[in-house]
């Protein structure tokens, strides 16, 4: 994949993310007005806001798994040997590919499986819901690969001059 490819995905992944947490903060926002002020609710509210939900979380995942923001526990890996560090760094990226992959594949028969059936207040294919997770799954394959190949992908690692930064400059140095 060229810089540019990684670019496009990266920006689409934040741009989704981001416009999710927005729809999901007007959504539920107008739940709660109807609910308290008009004395009538939206019945589309709760379950549009758990899709959105969904999708957040998951993409949460990959985006945390781009910018190394899993969870760590180097109280143990402080105390390994340079050599056996050296080997569970590597087998980090090795586990996260291996369930990016479980949730490409997994994920798309879940997502199939639910193609036929509606969300009731909606009228969505469950689908919708479900198919965060091989998107996701997508995400943090590329990720982990790009990551056991040493190729940096945490924020910065992939901007511009253009964007308004020096290349493999981090926006949190600034």
């Amino acid at each position: 994949m060229t810089r540019s490819v990684l670019r496009i995905v990266d920006r689409t992944t934040d741009t989704l993310a981001l416009t999710g947490l927005a729809a999901m903060v007007v959504v539920v926002s107008w739940q709660v007005f109807g609910r308290f002020v008009l004395s009538d609710s939206p019945p589309w509210a709760p379950e549009t806001a758990l899709v959105l939900l969904a999708w957040l979380g998951l993409l949460g995942v990959a985006i945390g798994v781009r910018e190394h923001a899993h969870i760590s526990v180097t109280f143990v890996t402080d105390r390994l040997s340079r050599r056996v560090r050296t080997v569970v760094l590597w087998l980090t990226p090795a586990l996260f590919l291996v369930f990016g992959i479980y949730l490409m594949i997994q994920g798309w028969d879940f997502t199939q499986l639910t193609m036929n059936s509606t969300l009731p207040a909606t009228g969505l294919p469950t689908a919708v819901q479900y198919a965060a997770m091989p998107v996701t799954g997508v995400l943090v394959t590329i990720y982990s690969c790009l990551q056991l190949l040493n190729v940096e992908t945490g924020r910065g690692a992939l901007a511009t001059p253009e964007d308004g930064e020096e290349e493999g400059e981090n926006r949190d140095d600034q």
